[in-house]
C-alpha cells in the first residue's frame, strides 16, 4: 500500500495556484480572438504567464498588495505584444490598461514617409491593454515598453508606466518618428 501511494503522488499533476487559474480564464475569455499567438489549437496557453506578487504604490495610503500577470499575446517580426492582468482585493482580476498619446507625424514632404519630420503632435489620448516589448519590474512597479516601427529601431515609441492605485500610470513617452537610420527620440510626455 505504501508503494502504491508513492506512485499516485508522483503521478498526480502539480496543481497551479487557483488565482493563476482564474487569471488565465479571464485572459482566455477576453483575448482568445485578439491574441492569436497565445493559444494552442485546443485553447490552452502556449506558454504560461509571468506572475509578479507586488505592492502597488497608493496615492492616499499604504501600498496595495497585488498580483500582476504578463501574458504573451502576439508576435511580429521584431515586436512581441503582451497583455497584463492585475488582481487586488478591491477590484478582483482585470486587464491593466496603458495610456498613450495619439500622434500626428507631420512630414516635410507628405509623400516621402522616410523624409524629415517637420513636427510630431499629440492629437489625443487612448488606452489599450496591449503592450509592445514590455518589461515589468516588480521591485519598482515600472513597466517599460518599446514599439519598433521597423526592425533597426531608428523609428519607435518608448513608454514608461508605474503601477499606482492598482493601475499603470504613464510617466514618460518618447517618440523617434524619423526613418533616418539614427536613434534620436524626442520626449512628448514626462512626469518629473
Amino acid at each position: 500500500m505504501k508503494r502504491l501511494l508513492s506512485l499516485v503522488l508522483l503521478a498526480a499533476p502539480v496543481h497551479a495556484d487557483e488565482l493563476d487559474d482564474r487569471a488565465t480564464k479571464v485572459f482566455s475569455q477576453a483575448f482568445s480572438t485578439a491574441c492569436t499567438a497565445a493559444f494552442n489549437e485546443d485553447g490552452s496557453l502556449i506558454e504560461p504567464p509571468q506572475r509578479f506578487d507586488v505592492q502597488a504604490a497608493s496615492t492616499y495610503g499604504e501600498p496595495t498588495p497585488m498580483v500582476v500577470w504578463q501574458y504573451r499575446c502576439n508576435i511580429g517580426a521584431y515586436n512581441v505584444q503582451s497583455v497584463f492582468l492585475g488582481q487586488s482585493e478591491m477590484n478582483g482580476i482585470l486587464p491593466l490598461m496603458v495610456a498613450r498619446p495619439d500622434l500626428d507625424v507631420v512630414l516635410e514632404d507628405p509623400e516621402n514617409f522616410e523624409g524629415p519630420v517637420k513636427e510630431v503632435k499629440i492629437v489625443g489620448w487612448s488606452a489599450s491593454p496591449f503592450v509592445v516589448n514590455g518589461t515589468f519590474d516588480p521591485a519598482t512597479g515600472d513597466l517599460s515598453a518599446q514599439g519598433l516601427w521597423r526592425g533597426i529601431g531608428d523609428a519607435s515609441d518608448t513608454g514608461l508606466w508605474r503601477l499606482v492605485d492598482e493601475g499603470f500610470r504613464l510617466m514618460r513617452f518618447d517618440v523617434d518618428a524619423t526613418y533616418d537610420g539614427q536613434i534620436n527620440p524626442i520626449t512628448l510626455f514626462d512626469v518629473p
